[in-house]
């Protein structure tokens, strides 16, 4: 029987720091945090959580914690500088240090490839809109594999390709602040095609391991039930996961949504004959799971597309509206966070049975599950009740998910310790253990930090007994 992967989980931007050491290079969000008027916290990742000098500590603090897991990312701006060309040694170098207190303190690595973070050229030359990004992660990616595959069991290849691209190409909150849908399906299109290729040439090398993409998936609810409203919610499942999931765990898009793009007389020159061969050739191991909440949907017969987020933490609940698709519904009797967020557990029971039953067979990992919260210390202590109540009932509704057949092999709470949440700068508190950014990025373990040990090591007893 393989161990139950416990862990936590973090990513390069915004954790690492060292934005210009070691020979790492210039990523958009460095551009963004340092000049963007969309910055509206007015705080950069320059140093973050500082993990590039702090990583053996946080690592050692996982395994005291009782966590035998660790979910990062490598950051591209540190293997391939440029995006393209040289290989960064140093680089190379960081991560393998980080790989070896992995296994100094028995933590398995597991480790994304792209989360977010481009080096500014590809950038700048479209991004993913540009099919020359697909190459130039490939070549990223066969660095990656080379170097790290002795180290490195799980992989995945990248992470939310919906919400990355929603914020970046919809809402426009993530650059390049964009408001253009056409241009959204186009930059997943091409994202999933590099995971597609990546998948394909780690199983031609024979690498040992397995390796899947990170969705980010919604259980897809509404209040009502009539036609109406369940084809509003088969519309919400198309945009936020089908479109995603369907492509890496079955090998195809789902005609469906390509009916609907085609509906909404998008150009979708940029799909590429020979293609179809390539997503059927790079289908994944596994599905990674970002479970946070509920997305309720009710149906929308307008005409204009609104798309927004809440990044200010004030309790305002997003309105989100699709012309053609579906609009947001809220249920005013479920508690949210001050960013809007329902805190509704049960939603991950009901998203993995709902994956269990359109993917059977397919083992999937909950790669995120957290909330934000305006943490404080008060006597020297971080009383984080509100993030226990949360995590234990996904961990619960998890387990339920699982007893009635659904394959699920790890959990990892988002995050390891608290780091930059984006565009919602360092407010926005996610971590089991404390940073005092005022104080050298001091660590202090929160009580969900030792919550998590306790939940553990009584799983772990729970699993010897059987």
């Amino acid at each position: 029987m393989t161990k139950f992967l416990w862990g936590s989980g973090t990513a390069a931007y915004q954790c690492e720091g060292g934005w210009n050491s070691g020979g790492r290079g210039v990523t958009q969000w460095d551009d963004f945090s340092h000049n963007s008027k969309m910055n509206i916290n007015n705080v950069t990742g320059d140093v973050s959580s500082d993990f590039y000098h702090h990583y053996d500590e946080d690592i050692k603090m996982m395994a005291e914690g009782g966590q035998n897991a660790f979910r990062f990312s490598i950051a591209w701006s540190r293997i391939i500088p440029d995006g393209t060309g040289k290989v960064n040694q140093e680089g190379i170098d960081f991560y393998k240090k980080v790989l070896a207190s992995c296994k100094k303190y028995g933590v398995e690595p597991f480790v994304t490839l792209y989360h977010y973070d481009m080096p500014l050229d590809l950038f700048k030359n479209g991004g993913w809109e540009n099919r020359d990004t697909v190459s130039a992660y490939l070549t990223y990616a066969k660095v990656c594999f080379y170097e790290f595959h002795d180290e490195i069991k799980y992989w995945t290849t990248i992470n939310e390709p919906n919400y990355d691209t929603l914020c970046s190409y919809a809402i426009g909150n993530y650059p390049p602040y964009k408001h253009n849908l056409e241009e959204r399906w186009h930059a997943m299109y091409n994202m999933m095609l590099a995971s597609a290729l990546a998948i394909k040439e780690f199983r031609n090398q024979n690498y040992q391991g397995q390796i899947g993409v990170v969705s980010d998936s919604y259980s897809i609810e509404t209040l009502e039930d009539n036609d109406d409203y369940r084809k509003a919610k088969d519309n919400a499942d198309l945009f936020f996961n089908r479109s995603v999931n369907d492509t890496c765990v079955l090998g195809k898009w789902p005609e469906e949504f390509l009916e609907k793009l085609k509906a909404d007389n998008y150009d979708l020159s940029w799909i590429k004959k020979n293609d179809a061969e390539i997503f059927s050739q790079g289908k994944v191991d596994f599905l990674g799971v970002n479970a946070y909440d509920r997305i309720l949907v009710k149906p929308y017969h307008g005409k204009e597309t609104v798309l927004t987020n809440n990044n200010t933490g004030d309790g305002e609940i997003p309105k989100n509206m699709i012309a053609n698709w579906f609009q947001f519904d809220e249920d005013k009797n479920v508690k949210k966070n001050a960013w809007g967020m329902e805190i509704y557990p049960k939603s991950v029971y009901t998203l993995l049975k709902d994956l269990n039953d359109r993917y059977p067979n397919t083992p999937f990992v909950i790669t995120e599950n957290g909330v934000g919260l305006y943490d404080k210390i008060e006597d020297g202590q971080i009383d984080d009740k509100a993030r226990i109540e949360y995590q234990n009932g996904f961990v619960e509704w998890m387990k339920k998910a699982m007893s009635e057949g659904c394959n699920v092999f790890g959990y990892f709470i988002w995050s390891t310790m608290d780091l930059y949440s984006w565009v919602n700068g360092y407010t926005k508190r996610y971590g089991l253990v404390y940073v005092d950014y005022e104080n050298n990025q001091k660590r202090i373990p929160k009580k969900s930090f030792y919550w998590y040990k306790d939940l553990i090591e009584k799983e772990e007893n729970i699993n010897e007994d059987d």
